[in-house]
């Protein structure tokens, strides 16, 4: 069972984003800042703070970097050790809705509002690769092995090569498009949710083979906490499911701790934490105890 551990303070404003580092939790506002907390002291970190012209709907950190997709079209790299701006760029002027950093390539790939799917070299902000799809608002990209995976929101999730860019297959698991993707590659299957409040199971060949009715509105996230999955929505609730989606294991409203608005997302900390946060400008801390084992000796 998780239980709220501490609540999160700070923001003036809906929280739309929010990343973990781990060291540090990075969260966005409609207050146009960029802050970081201390999930130890449960205090917001004062040394580190950015102020924006315009909200953050997007924010990724890694490895000593933050970087951050405004609502104007400004994309930013901010060193978290060094406190500093690296680049900054605004390339289309629409809203950045998506970003993944990839470590490997040394990529940054961000997705906007009207369809323009973009890479950029983390450490230049240099430009290597921009696909203008014409697909709607871009909301989730994973990079899996060889192969990108974006969710639009006019025309489903496509599957680009990551070695040429060509797109290689697409599919549309939920209608009026997917929110969130989680690819599974153990147990064969790709996890989406979005708008239509399903849950999607599909296969590694890109066909459905479930659908669940999960929420009774818009699921913003779905991630996987230990041997579990958690969703967010706007229905105000945050649901836990068992790995199969057979059974909804615990319910978080109001009532329970959660929260009084929409649950924009989730970050998982650890197998036994994550992170929701919403437009009740809160942060809230989940944590279920580690199982006991016992020795016979």
């Amino acid at each position: 069972m998780f239980r709220s551990k501490m609540v999160l303070n700070g923001h003036a404003g809906p929280v739309y984003a929010a990343s973990w580092d781990g060291h540090f939790l990075y969260s966005s506002s409609g207050d146009q800042y960029v802050t970081r907390w201390d999930l130890i002291s449960s205090l917001q970190d004062s040394s580190f703070t950015v102020k924006l012209e315009y909200a953050a709907y997007a924010i990724e950190a890694k490895q000593d970097h933050c970087f951050i997709g405004c609502t104007d079209g400004t994309l930013l790299a901010v060193h978290t050790q060094q406190k500093n701006i690296l680049w900054e760029h605004n390339f289309f002027g629409n809203a950045w809705f998506s970003l993944f950093i990839d470590t490997n390539q040394n990529w940054l790939i961000a997705g906007d509002s009207e369809g323009n799917l973009l890479v950029l070299d983390l450490e230049s902000g240099k430009r290597i690769l921009h696909l203008p799809l014409a697909a709607g608002k871009i909301r989730a990209i994973v990079r899996k092995d060889k192969q990108c995976f974006v969710s639009t929101q006019l025309i489903g999730i496509l599957v680009f090569s990551c070695d040429t860019w060509n797109e290689t297959a697409s599919w549309g698991p939920n209608e009026l498009g997917s929110n969130t993707m989680y690819i599974d590659e153990i147990a064969g299957r790709i996890i989406t949710a979005g708008r239509d409040a399903h849950i999607v199971i599909s296969d590694l060949d890109f066909r459905v083979v479930k659908r669940i009715p999960a929420h009774y509105q818009t699921i913003y996230k779905l991630i996987a906490v230990g041997n579990q999955f958690v969703t967010a929505s706007l229905d105000k609730t945050i649901k836990i499911w068992n790995c199969d989606f057979s059974q909804v294991e615990q319910r978080i409203e109001l009532r329970q701790g959660g929260h009084n608005r929409s649950v924009n997302g989730v970050v998982q900390i650890d197998e036994y934490t994550f992170v929701s946060y919403g437009d009740d400008k809160k942060l809230i801390v989940w944590q279920k105890e580690p199982p006991v084992y016992w020795s016979e000796n």
